[in-house]
């Protein structure tokens, strides 16, 4: 029967993160994507430590071993000295994984894809498309179209995520309202597969040459495909410049043309923008559909994926009868302020570099380094985020090495002194259990170091890894608890 709990409209990473997060949490979830393979060329290349935290929960992991690991990030003058520079540590972050990592598209959605195949709780559908969608106050009813048959099928779920892209046809069924923060820009971006890596570029660090009227960003993807984006004027005609002359002219002073393969050679037209209203009723939106950003920060992505762990938990909840729908709301208004900071950085960005490249703004004198930013999550459960609360919260290695959340799965966690989680009520630990959440009794001096830099004894961490609430005593627990229940409508037991 094609009755679904969930309907994920649209397949890439955002989409079959969002349809297993879902399926772990037990609902029976539609994954609906028009490319019925994996498209070949990569489009994303970037992933943080944050994201290789979520692929640990997703049980994709073992995929860190086909990813670069990326140790430094400049912008240069049009005669090659840097002006801006991150250097990347090489040892693990907060986070328990290295801050960066470049890596192939392709390989990354095949392992999330067959991860999918081999749920019991998720149906593929891929090589369909969505040609029709209306909802009511009970359910979203879908028509799909097989692309390569013509056959139409119907069918009906709970909710619907659209998680398909900049032009998204959910968005467009939800009439929803795009703000522009200006940071519009074209790249013609040529993949290559070199014989041999070229000596006058960097293995495992990318950078932005701000040269004359066309900057340059060099990105190593994964040995041996390298990435080169020529960022556009609007006098470029850019069906020229994809020609494969074109192609060994601009990359001349790197490679000789019978050097390499080219693998891809596209023209793309980026974006700085935020939806208004990310729910329509029983319709969501999620990654590129809700948010689109110039890809100087490598954050479009992550922030997709971001957007699927903080949702899935929810919908869950939703679905299950465990919270109301109202729960939903908290998505965007927790989202949209996290992600607009990248956003309105990246646009930043790319407006300088096409202004320097174009002599519109003086080259900045000395060189600047940057540090890596995490924004706070916006109101939701929390009415005034700030500090730790609505922050990244650490994943520390155990005493034997483990990750915490090997221990915790997905879903919310309480760590900290067991004299402190181990005194609570019985009514507090019947939230727990109805909250599903896991007490890691042994958390290890890395947690103990940060809850005493918050002067907190002990923490309620969220299942998308931002910090709930903390605690001084077991009291200050008990009432935080109660918080959460009553925020996500959990009662008490006995109630």
């Amino acid at each position: 029967m094609n009755t679904y709990d969930v309907a994920v409209v649209g397949c890439g990473p955002v989409g079959l993160t969002l349809a297993r997060l879902l399926a772990m949490k037990g609902l029976r979830v539609a994954a609906i994507d028009p490319n019925r393979l994996v498209c070949h060329h990569p489009r994303a290349t970037h992933l943080d430590d944050e994201i290789m935290r979520l692929l640990q929960t997703l049980g994709a992991q073992d995929m860190e071993h086909r990813f670069l690991r990326q140790t430094a990030w400049t912008l240069h003058r049009g005669n090659g000295r840097a002006f801006l520079r991150q250097t990347l540590p090489e040892e693990e972050s907060d986070q328990g994984w290295r801050t960066d990592y470049q890596f192939h598209q392709p390989d990354f959605e095949s392992r999330l894809r067959g991860l999918l195949a081999a749920d019991a709780n998720v149906d593929l559908w891929f090589g369909w498309t969505a040609g029709a969608m209306e909802q009511d106050d009970t359910a979203v009813r879908l028509t799909l179209l097989d692309r390569s048959t013509g056959a139409e099928t119907t069918l009906t779920a709970g909710y619907a995520v659209g998680s398909d892209g900049a032009n998204s046809f959910v968005r467009q069924a939800m009439n929803a309202e795009v703000e522009d923060l200006h940071g519009t820009q074209r790249s013609l971006i040529i993949d290559i597969h070199p014989f041999e890596h070229p000596a006058r570029l960097p293995a495992d660090s990318g950078f932005i040459l701000c040269q004359g009227k066309r900057p340059v960003t060099y990105l190593p993807i994964f040995p041996p495909m390298l990435r080169f984006e020529f960022m556009l004027l609007d006098e470029d005609d850019a069906a020229e410049l994809e020609r494969p002359q074109s192609v060994y002219d601009l990359l001349s002073r790197w490679l000789e043309p019978g050097g390499y393969r080219i693998m891809r050679t596209d023209t793309y037209e980026w974006h700085a923008r935020l939806v208004r209203g990310w729910r329509s009723n029983r319709l969501l939106l999620a990654g590129d559909a809700a948010h689109q950003m110039p890809p100087m920060l490598g954050q479009g992505m992550c922030s997709g994926l971001r957007d699927a762990a903080n949702l899935a938990w929810k919908l869950a909840a939703v679905v299950k009868g465990e919270s109301p729908s109202a729960l939903l709301d908290t998505y965007e208004s927790e989202r949209a302020p996290h992600v607009r900071p990248y956003i309105e950085e990246s646009a930043r960005q790319s407006n300088l570099i096409e202004a320097l490249g174009t002599g519109a703004v003086p080259e900045p004198n000395g060189t600047q380094t940057i540090e890596r930013f995490r924004p706070l999550l916006g109101p939701g459960l929390v009415t005034r985020p700030g500090g730790a609360i609505g922050q990244l919260s650490p994943q520390p290695r155990g005493a034997r090495g483990e990750r915490l959340d090997d221990a915790s799965g997905y879903g919310f966690t309480i760590v900290g002194s067991p004299g402190v989680t181990s005194a609570v009520s019985a009514d507090v630990r019947q939230m727990w259990r109805r909250l599903g959440a896991v007490v890691v009794p042994e958390t290890g001096p890395a947690v103990d170091r940060w809850l005493a830099a918050h002067s907190a004894a002990a923490a309620i961490i969220r299942p998308d890894r931002y910090t709930f609430a903390l605690a001084t005593d077991t009291a200050e627990l008990e009432q935080a608890t109660r918080d959460l229940a009553r925020t996500a409508s959990i009662q008490e037991a006995g109630a």
